[in-house]
């Protein structure tokens, strides 16, 4: 089936180990149906099916599914599904387990968060492209605005939560996608030690201290501080609030935990500044110079508010320096 510029897959396509415990049957083949008899041909809009309408069905359809089959579609989801996760909400894990099989149909259901995992599969399907250095922003354009067209009703505050969680895990697969071509998991890798996971998301082998990543979503505020212990950091985001990045004090108490910069999105991110043709780099920079007040320096009198564009090129010099003992942050 053809919608716009998508093509929606049969279910003849349905992997191999999916239709094991009968489960094309039971499951897969009942949730295609469903959601595809909801499909609008002649709509622009999306995502323009209701979950909350499509829950029925997938309730009918779990209730009678055995234990080894729940446990056997729980393997099939993108992102880890406990069964306490999957017992607390079993219609929206199993259609996140359906949106992995078949992520091209996530951005066709409203009034649901998508696991970071299953958006960013389905953004690379409408866009057509693989996500990488050069465009991993327009990604994040493209899921925030179907972010902002999903919802129909006010969310609950479990869903307000998932969608922060969501959100975040967005951003940080999407920096890690960006960087893939540099992280060798020896110089530099993402953080997956729990007991670490606190001081970044990313780690660059460096003296006099090691260099982190701190990846926030969409505003910095304190969860981007907390990252802080005294120790070298990069401030890395989508963020959307110049406010954050105009205010002395602060810059100041980024700068006092340890951050060497913050990289700012240089195109627009939300809806206004879509609208507005501008980005919070711009904004900020331009609230400098309006101002006449110099743009900030970090300790080693470099930059500190930087384009996230340009991130890549920074961690590329950085590891230009094949030998550890004389790769430093002393002149980033």
């Amino acid at each position: 089936m053809q919608l716009l510029n998508l093509t929606i897959p049969p279910i003849d396509q349905l992997p191999a180990p999916c239709r094991e415990r009968g489960l094309e049957a039971a499951f897969f083949a009942p949730m295609h149906d469903a959601i595809s008899q909801k499909i609008d041909v002649n709509t622009t809009v999306f995502p323009h099916i209701d979950f909350d309408l499509l829950k029925p069905e997938i309730k009918v359809l779990v209730d009678a599914l055995s234990v080894l089959q729940v446990r056997k579609l729980r393997a099939f989801a993108k992102s880890k599904i406990s069964a306490a996760e999957w017992r607390k909400a079993p219609e929206n894990k199993s259609l996140m387990v359906f949106l992995s099989v078949f992520p091209a149909m996530a951005n066709l259901i409203s009034n649901v968060h998508l696991l970071a995992p299953i958006a960013i599969a389905s953004a690379e399907i409408h866009l057509g492209i693989q996500i990488n250095t050069a465009n991993f922003i327009q990604a994040k354009q493209f899921i925030d605005k179907q972010n902002r067209e999903r919802w129909t009703r006010q969310q609950t505050d479990n869903e307000q939560q998932a969608g922060v969680s969501n959100l975040g895990g967005v951003s940080e697969t999407l920096l890690e996608m960006a960087m893939e071509n540099l992280i060798d998991e020896t110089n530099f890798f993402k953080i997956s030690n729990q007991k670490v996971q606190s001081y970044g998301d990313f780690v660059l082998m460096c003296l006099p201290n090691n260099l982190w990543l701190s990846v926030k979503s969409n505003f910095a505020r304190e969860r981007l501080l907390a990252s802080g212990y005294t120790t070298d950091i990069l401030g890395v985001g989508f963020f959307t609030s110049k406010d954050e990045f105009t205010s002395k004090s602060k810059i100041r108490n980024f700068q006092r935990v340890g951050f060497l910069a913050m990289y700012l999105p240089d195109v627009p991110v939300s809806e206004e500044q879509v609208e507005n043709n501008t980005n919070t780099f711009t904004e900020v920079t331009e609230f400098y110079n309006n101002n006449e007040i110099a743009m900030p320096l970090n300790i080693n009198g470099t930059p500190f508010l930087r384009s996230l564009s340009n991130l890549h090129n920074d961690i590329s010099q950085i590891l230009a320096v094949t030998d550890v003992s004389s790769r430093t942050t002393l002149d980033f």
